[in-house]
């Protein structure tokens, strides 16, 4: 049986997924009080940009491992994940389009902005027509070898529900959360973290249906350093949240569950 290869479109897309996951990393992670100078719109709280950022570098090893598998399978899980968070983020872009600095004065911040737009309007559509060439590759999935166990796919599965329940309501009714988060959001940083819950959420559920561990190993890589990415964001920037809030131990408990997904599916991913 011909096995289903990852194609050379989608290969140079998870490339090039993994270098602008870098940039957006730097620009949010690092510089999370400067985000008026570097990044394409002004995010008053350091802890989201910090979080986002964290995001961010998670995708980038995410892409990185990604573009080294060689069977379709193993990363079609991952390519769901990005579809999802490219199209949600580049709606809320649309959504906020008048906060963004198109029109700065200072060249670096307006280049960062443009570049923004263009690789959100861009990248999507490339994507769309890399999914159907890689549907029209010939091949079927390998067999499994290792199924995951069902408790694992329970948590995988009620953990990947909530993300998107809660994305879905930061994406479309903003101001129903934003008095419960654990710290300050907007509208648009709302909307922006939306398109993270609802990728891991997305992505959980495809590693649900994958049901191999072979074939979770970039997604649990991907949680480990999204995980403790966020958690730094957390300790760097613990003034600014309240963790002993409902919403606060609601988040930290989604977090943790996150992080432990990773590292339990890391370690047996490697053994099988």
């Amino acid at each position: 049986m011909q096995v289903k290869q990852i194609h050379p479109w989608f290969r140079n897309s998870f490339h090039l997924g993994s270098l602008l996951s870098l940039v957006a990393g730097i620009q949010l992670f690092i510089f999370s009080e400067q985000t008026d100078i570097y990044f394409a719109w002004t995010i008053q709280s350091s802890l989201t940009a910090a979080t986002l950022g964290g995001f961010y570098f998670g995708t980038m090893i995410f892409g990185y491992l990604s573009a080294r598998q060689a069977d379709w399978a193993r990363v079609r899980g991952p390519a769901v994940g990005l579809l999802v968070f490219m199209f949600v983020t580049l709606a809320a872009t649309l959504l906020h389009l008048d906060k963004f600095h198109l029109a700065s004065q200072n060249w670096l911040t307006r280049n960062a902005t443009w570049s923004w737009l263009a690789i959100y309007v861009l990248f999507p559509i490339e994507l769309v027509a890399t999914v159907w060439l890689q549907q029209r590759l010939p091949g079927a999935d390998p067999a499994r070898a290792a199924s995951l166990p069902a408790w694992f796919r329970v948590v995988l599965t009620v953990h990947g529900a909530v993300g998107i329940v809660i994305a879905l309501v930061l994406f479309f009714t903003p101001q129903a959360l934003i008095p419960f988060w654990p710290w300050a959001l907007t509208p648009l940083t709302a909307r922006a973290l939306s398109a993270w819950f609802l990728s891991f959420g997305a992505l959980s559920l495809q590693s649900v249906r994958e049901n191999d561990w072979s074939r979770v190993r970039v997604m649990s890589i991907s949680y480990i350093v999204s995980g403790l990415f966020a958690l730094a964001a957390l300790l760097r920037y613990a003034s600014q949240a309240d963790l002993l809030s409902s919403g606060g131990v609601g988040y930290l408990i989604h977090l943790l569950v996150l992080l432990g997904m990773g590292v339990y599916g890391w370690r047996l991913a490697k053994e099988s």
